[in-house]
């Protein structure tokens, strides 16, 4: 017969191992995180490529962390797309490409504001991050309203439109 003390410690013991195993570690509570704001994006796939594309999103336990990656990957495209439009300026100084370049000067500044403000006023986080997307769809309209035909361009503007859709599900979520 096993005594008192042994039997209490073996049930500690196997409480503990259970909780131990069945508590979500960093990575799993980074998955789910991910899981729940792509599946509410405007993209499931495509915010799923996006995020994972980063490493760190794998130890983004918080909306927090998982917002500083999202606005630090929205941020790195939309300068990718601003240098792109300014050098396509460059060979076609149309209206339209002069209204993309202004817009994504904006897009820019919109991410950027967002990734200061997560911290101290989610809900302008929130609200800048809507304003990117929006500031690309001027892009596309300026463009579909000449008729203007880009497809790397506009593929851009889905892109921002995307990390738009990721910041606001993500920023929404932020206490």
């Amino acid at each position: 017969m096993e005594s008192p003390l042994g039997y209490a410690l073996t049930l500690f013991f196997a409480g503990y191992l259970f909780f131990f195993l069945s508590s979500p570690s960093p990575a799993n509570a980074s998955a789910q995180l991910v899981d729940g704001v792509c599946q509410k994006s405007i993209n499931n796939t495509e915010c799923m490529e996006v995020l994972h594309s980063d490493p760190r999103v794998k130890s983004a336990s918080t909306y927090i962390l998982l917002a500083q990656v999202a606005l630090d990957l929205a941020i790195g495209n939309a300068k990718d797309s601003q240098a792109f439009i300014n050098n396509l300026l460059k060979s076609d100084p149309t209206e339209p490409i002069k209204q993309c370049a202004s817009s994504y000067e904006l897009v820019v500044a919109s991410f950027q504001s967002a990734k200061v403000e997560i911290y101290e006023d989610p809900l302008t986080a929130n609200y800048d991050v809507k304003i990117a997307g929006d500031d690309a769809g001027n892009c596309e309209t300026a463009l579909s309203s000449k008729g203007v035909k880009y497809p790397e361009l506009s593929a851009r503007n889905h892109v921002v439109l995307l990390y738009s859709s990721i910041g606001d599900v993500i920023t929404g979520q932020i206490d």
